[in-house]
């Protein structure tokens, strides 16, 4: 994997707790160390709050394959994105970085058993957060009954920062059409809606529903939109990522 450079990450911090612990040790009893860590680390998750890069990167994220995971009410939220391997993995090792300061553990990859029938091995890399109570609110945003939905202020939320991450995670470039797609299609026509409107009130960027199936659509971007969108999101591509802006 390449090598990525962290400003501060909880990694560092764990490093940080540890060498307190060994230069006190002498003081303190085994159970006064194990509780200096557990307080240290939860006082940094209490008062963690997202950095204005991570908050417009996660709408773009949760929009796309990104997922939310809380369990009980009571739990905290934590992040997890997975994608192909080897395909995206400079995309995951990109989030892996922005999100560094709520990650312990670096990506992993994770490769199936074959496919019954074609035999195929599918290989993914993944990476999560630790559970943070600042990640709570968009869980209660972009889920509803377990299941995930687009919130009715997304307008409020959508940037294009944001949708550069949603086109890199979850998008293609149409080659016959010379146009975008975004894959909305496990989103309800009514939620898509909601997204295309906030798309054209916030962004300036037209786009309409493309019908996949009887019940399925996912979001096209117009062609009359696309030299805008280009111009506005490319600056926050990561290079391995511009094909799906048709850019090399």
């Amino acid at each position: 994997m390449q090598v990525i450079e962290f400003k501060w990450n909880l990694f560092n911090l764990y490093i940080h707790i540890l060498y307190r612990i060994y230069n006190t040790q002498r003081f303190f009893s085994f159970n006064s160390n194990i509780n200096i860590f557990n307080d240290s680390i939860n006082k940094y998750k209490k008062e963690y709050e997202l950095t204005k890069e991570q908050d417009e990167a996660i709408i773009g994220v949760i929009l796309g394959d990104g997922s939310l995971e809380r369990g009980k009410s009571t739990y905290n939220t934590r992040l997890r994105i997975e994608h192909n391997y080897p395909e995206q993995e400079s995309y995951v090792l990109h989030l892996y970085g922005i999100f560094s300061s709520l990650i312990k553990s670096e990506p992993t990859i994770i490769i199936r058993k074959p496919h019954p029938i074609t035999g195929n091995i599918h290989k993914s890399i993944y990476v999560r957060t630790l559970r943070f109570p600042c990640l709570n609110k968009y869980h209660d945003l972009f889920y509803k009954d377990n299941k995930k939905i687009i919130p009715g202020n997304i307008e409020e939320l959508i940037t294009y920062r944001g949708l550069a991450h949603f086109i890199m995670g979850d998008g293609y470039y149409n080659n016959s059409e010379g146009v975008i797609f975004l894959c909305t299609e496990n989103f309800s026509i009514e939620d898509q809606q909601v997204l295309i409107k906030a798309l054209s009130s916030k962004l300036d960027i037209k786009a309409t529903l493309n019908k996949r199936t009887a019940t399925k659509s996912r979001i096209r971007i117009s062609k009359s939109s696309m030299d805008k969108l280009v111009k506005n999101v490319e600056s926050y591509f990561i290079p391995e990522m511009l094909y799906k802006l048709n850019k090399q």
